[in-house]
């Protein structure tokens, strides 16, 4: 097995991961809110409850899955696509039963703030890292995990190009010692949680 396709399985095992807590996330919401309304939905969910907690992590783990694999449903992406489709389902609920509406909105509503969370987390971090404490120069995004050393190092090198920065090297290695523009940096990879699993970064540190 190559190491492009232990990185692939790595990520979709993550992906698979995340996924599935996300849907058990959204079931345990769904519980709370039959639980809390169980006169009028009880008697009615209680027999779907453990279909629909497999349901939920199945539905969770494939769409992470189809965010990573395809690289579609990313930020402001994924949030006019939840919408979009929910929009979709307000004209099919009107047929269904009203528990069944309802965990549904519910359902949509949870992964929305699951969804919101998370972008408003990488954005925040993004200007903490870009614009907070002295020390942190900047933050540079990357669409996946670089497969080596001379990768990571590769796409360090082709930023400055693109950037205009001079670059020399003291410590050629992962994590590197630069100099940008004859400022010493540290230039390590890292990662944050996404909802399409990790998302990598090289982080740019000035000593």
């Amino acid at each position: 097995m190559t190491k492009k396709n232990i990185r692939n399985k790595e990520l979709y095992m993550e992906s698979i991961k995340r996924g599935s807590l996300v849907g058990g996330i959204i079931w345990v919401c769904v519980v709370i809110f039959i639980s809390i309304n169980y006169k009028t939905m009880g008697k009615a969910a209680l027999p779907w409850l453990v279909p629909m907690l497999a349901g939920y992590i199945l539905l969770g783990a494939l769409l992470q899955l189809a965010a990573v694999k395809k690289r579609m449903i990313n930020g402001i992406a994924a949030l006019t696509l939840i919408f979009t489709l929910l929009f979709m389902l307000m004209w099919v609920v009107i047929y269904i039963p009203d528990w069944v509406r309802y965990t549904i909105v519910l359902s949509f509503f949870v992964l929305v703030v699951i969804w919101v969370g998370d972008y408003w987390y990488l954005y925040c971090m993004a200007r903490k890292l870009n614009q907070g404490r002295s020390g942190y120069a900047l933050c540079i995004s990357l669409k996946e995990k670089p497969s080596s050393k001379e990768d990571f190092l590769r796409k360090f090198e082709d930023y400055c190009a693109r950037e205009n920065i001079s670059l020399e090297y003291e410590v050629k290695d992962v994590p590197a010692i630069v100099l940008m523009d004859g400022i010493r940096c540290e230039v390590r990879l890292d990662s944050t949680p996404g909802f399409g699993g990790a998302e990598y970064m090289m982080k740019v540190t000035e000593e």
